[in-house]
């Protein structure tokens, strides 16, 4: 992640009110995953944001507390 590269060519996209720049390639093969989540965490080990992409199966037990 850059906060001073230029955006031009990338595509922005929102998640939880946090924005971000994308080159539209990536977006197009991450989204064939599922939805793209941005999130902004508070951790004990640290705080930053958090990328994830996908929709797990729960029913295969692919997350917790579903």
């Amino acid at each position: 992640m850059a906060l001073d590269e230029s955006t031009d060519h990338l595509e922005q996209i929102e998640s939880n009110g946090v924005s971000a720049f994308i080159d539209p390639k990536v977006l197009k093969h991450v989204e064939q995953h599922g939805d793209i989540k941005i999130d902004y965490v508070t951790r004990p080990e640290g705080s930053g944001y958090m990328i994830s992409a996908g929709n797990p199966d729960c029913s295969a037990g692919g997350c917790k507390g579903c």
